[in-house]
Order: structure tokens, then C-alpha cells, then sequence
């Protein structure tokens, strides 16, 4: 299950070299927290339920609370982030 997180986040790693921010966004009525990788937005949204829908380039994954492996949505987002910031 971790092997899953980690490669996702790889990816999306890969996908940008830095990131420019992060953010809450309250625009719409769920709960979503993002970041930009290199001009792309990279979401996560808690559809209530328990499930998280993650958004990058344009495609979207659902994932489970227990997926996040006791990390908040805002973390799971910061840790992407923060590997964007790794890339050179």
C-alpha cells in the first residue's frame, strides 16, 4: 500500500521540477487542499465519505483514508509538494 503512495507521488514528482505554492482551497463546497507543480495543479479532495479524490494533468485517482496511512490530506499534498521541491 505505501509502495503505491510513494510511486504515485514519484510520478507526480516527475511530472514538474519545483513547485511555486500551496494552498487551501474553500471555492467549492468540498474540502480541498492543492498545490502548483510547475504551473500544474495538483488537488486533493475529501468527497465525505471517506474517499479522497487526488487531480494532476488532468486526470483524477480515489483513494481511501486508509490509503493515507494516518497522513492528513493537507500533508498528503504537502509531501508531493515538497518532492517537487527536491527535483533540481
Amino acid at each position: 500500500m505505501f509502495k503505491k503512495c510513494i510511486l504515485g507521488m514519484s510520478v507526480l514528482a516527475t511530472m514538474a521540477f519545483g513547485f511555486s505554492s500551496c494552498s487551501d482551497d474553500d471555492a467549492d463546497d468540498r474540502n480541498c487542499d492543492s498545490c502548483d507543480l510547475q504551473g500544474q495543479t495538483i488537488e486533493i479532495c475529501d468527497n465525505g465519505n471517506d474517499t479522497y479524490t487526488v487531480t494532476a494533468a488532468g486526470q483524477s485517482e480515489t483513494i481511501t483514508a486508509e490509503e493515507l496511512e494516518g497522513v492528513s490530506p493537507a500533508e498528503y499534498i504537502g509531501l508531493i509538494c515538497s518532492l517537487g521541491d527536491l527535483i533540481p
